[in-house]
């Protein structure tokens, strides 16, 4: 294919984003700037087991595949994309599966970032900040549509307006008039994450939400995903006034992130929910970058232990000369009561939103 693309240039796309639900959701961008330059063009994503469900709410993705582990899923994984029969793949991953599965596809123009080591790629796409021109680190939505921009693909920055699916939406409202929600105003705390170095110890979650329950009139909803269960009994025991709610599925999760006049969350699935559906934040990071993974373009407030020389590092392991997890762990429980109550009363003290790439 030549350079820069047109729209007529593919008929079928696959983009491969294995896996981590934050990164899948501001994938979400790229998917809406492909389907708005090339409406007619068949969109398929490739995900592990496990977050097929967030692409799936997507209504420009025409189809999904599941790159299971293990020789045998792996084998139908590949065999699942060389079907599809793509003209374009775009690797937006890295790892060597990815990689693998980018030349399983047999594309007759795969593209992967500059960064990855694996031979497999026709373009190799130089970093967000030299496509965009950028003074200052980009985001991962950026890093996302560098890898469109550098083939032709117009991809203009706006925010992600996720839609909430009817059904999700009428599931919602039934769990919450069982669990005894009341109308009106409510604050969602999302307080699970992956890594380490992203959590907040659980006990100050449950605090804090037990707090904001006896300080606010508003109702406070601790949400917690399949697999979550003994988490969840444990916060109906240590978080006194607040409406624990087991067991939602990602759409419902996503549903209940729209309601909410207020979001406070780490930097995991609950943060990007909030932004794809325009709700205020406030947000707590240890050992991940704010600058790479804040709310893209929905105004939000970072709390974060300043002057760490450790900090940010990723968060898969801890080498601070303060003490473990100082990144996360210094974050002080009442600073962040205080922030959350000041956003509710209209104050917004350190509001920011994400600053669009010059000559968007």
């Amino acid at each position: 294919m030549r350079l820069p693309l047109e729209p007529g240039d593919v008929r079928r796309a696959l983009f491969i984003r294995l896996r981590r639900f934050g990164d899948t959701i501001v994938l979400g961008h790229a998917i809406r700037a492909f389907r708005r330059w090339a409406p007619g063009a068949r969109l398929g994503v490739v995900v592990q087991p496990g977050y097929e469900a967030y692409v799936e709410l997507l209504p420009e993705v025409d189809a999904v595949v599941i790159a299971g582990r293990g020789v045998r899923d792996g084998a139908q994984a590949l065999a699942r994309v060389c079907a599809f029969g793509a003209d374009l793949a775009i690797d937006f991953h890295g790892n060597p599966r990815a990689a693998l599965l980018t030349l399983a596809s047999g594309a007759r123009l795969k593209v992967g970032e500059r960064r990855f080591r694996w031979p497999v790629y026709d373009v190799r796409t130089p970093h967000a900040e030299l496509v965009f021109g950028l003074e200052r680190r980009s985001h991962t939505v950026e890093n996302h549509l560098a890898l469109l921009a550098a083939i032709g693909i117009p991809t203009p920055p706006e925010p992600l307006a996720l839609p909430v699916p009817a059904q999700a939406r009428a599931a919602l409202a039934h769990r919450l008039g069982t669990a005894g929600v009341p109308d009106g105003p409510r604050v969602v705390l999302f307080p699970t994450t992956t890594l380490r170095g992203k959590q907040w110890p659980i006990e100050r979650w449950f605090s804090l939400a037990a707090r904001l329950a006896e300080t606010w009139t508003g109702a406070i909803l601790l949400p917690f995903a399949p697999g979550e269960d003994s988490m969840a009994e444990h916060a109906r025991e240590a978080a006194g006034g607040a409406h624990v709610l087991p067991s939602l599925p990602l759409a419902e999760l996503s549903a209940l992130a729209s309601t909410a006049a207020l979001v406070v969350a780490q930097d995991s699935l609950g943060a990007h929910l909030a932004a794809a559906h325009g709700v205020p934040s406030v947000l707590l990071f240890g050992a991940t970058d704010p600058a790479e993974y804040h709310p893209w373009m929905a105004e939000h407030v970072v709390l974060r232990v300043e002057g760490l020389c450790c900090s940010p590092c990723g968060g898969r392991s801890c080498r601070s000369p303060y003490y473990p997890w100082a990144c996360i762990d210094g974050l002080d429980e009442d600073a962040v009561l205080g922030t959350v109550l000041a956003w509710l009363a209209g104050e917004r003290p350190g509001a920011r939103t994400a600053t669009p790439r010059a000559g968007a």
